[in-house]
């Protein structure tokens, strides 16, 4: 078999036996792989700092029966830094979980993948609106993913001239006065949050964290971001968040 040569990020580390390591990796061309390490747990071994979670990584392998073999690895960001700061490394943990627990072995996304190491290198490099971070990743995520919300319009009419609109999960979006004729069903928003949305789908990940946006805003959107990824991802774990804020309280 032919060795592949990719760049890729460790999302999950297994221990196999005394000295491998089974690892999944979100790779740029291939998509998400599992790959085993030999003698990657050996502390002397060239494949150790590769195979850490989070590290972005070059790597030459092959298929061997239904898993890879890596035979060369070198590191481009291990993006060590997140694990210092507990707040950083929940976060973190829980967006490489999601992208591991969302993506089929082979599915490639290039804008993920890009996604994926931007927002690892801001948490690294230490921003410091990490709920604000997770937002923009979360709201990407679900556009990489296909399940993009309409905030841009009237989901029922697309009509953009509305007094006020309310946010509707099942519909996958936004519904403007009009057409909302049960409010209790849908979310109450104001047209902050719904500008905020259209900001964050429309501009680049590293122009957002430019913006300054209030504590209030931040928490609201997370609200209506983890109840959308919920109804649309099967597999999605919010538990080790909730785990944080109880610690952060």
């Amino acid at each position: 078999m032919a060795a592949l040569s990719t760049q890729g990020i460790v999302l999950k580390s297994i221990k196999y036996n005394e000295n491998d390591l089974i690892l999944t990796i979100f790779t740029r061309r291939y998509g998400k792989v599992s790959a085993i390490a030999r003698g990657a747990r050996k502390s002397k071994s060239r494949h150790l700092p590769s195979s850490q979670i989070f590290s972005y990584n070059n790597y030459v392998m092959s298929m061997q029966k239904s898993l890879y073999t890596i035979y060369q690895s070198d590191s481009i960001k291990s993006f060590y830094n997140i694990s210092m700061d507990f707040e950083s490394f929940s976060y973190a943990s829980f967006i490489t979980k999601l992208v591991e627990m969302n993506l089929e072995e082979g599915q490639t996304n290039n804008k993920l993948f890009e996604l994926l190491v931007q927002t690892l290198f801001l948490y690294s490099e230490g921003y410091e609106e990490k709920l604000y971070l997770l937002d923009i990743f979360l709201i990407k995520f679900i556009v990489c993913m296909g399940y993009s919300p309409q905030v841009s319009r009237c989901v029922s009419c697309s009509c953009t001239d509305y007094q006020y609109a309310v946010f509707s999960i099942e519909e996958g979006g936004i519904i403007c006065n009009k057409c909302a004729k049960n409010e209790k069903f849908y979310i109450k928003m104001d047209q902050t949050t719904i500008s905020l949305m259209q900001y964050l789908q429309n501009n680049d990940i590293i122009v957002c964290t430019k913006a300054r946006v209030s504590k209030i805003l931040v928490n609201e959107l997370f609200y209506i971001l983890k109840k959308y990824i919920i109804n649309y991802f099967e597999k999605v774990d919010f538990k080790s968040l909730e785990m944080l804020d109880n610690i952060k309280v």
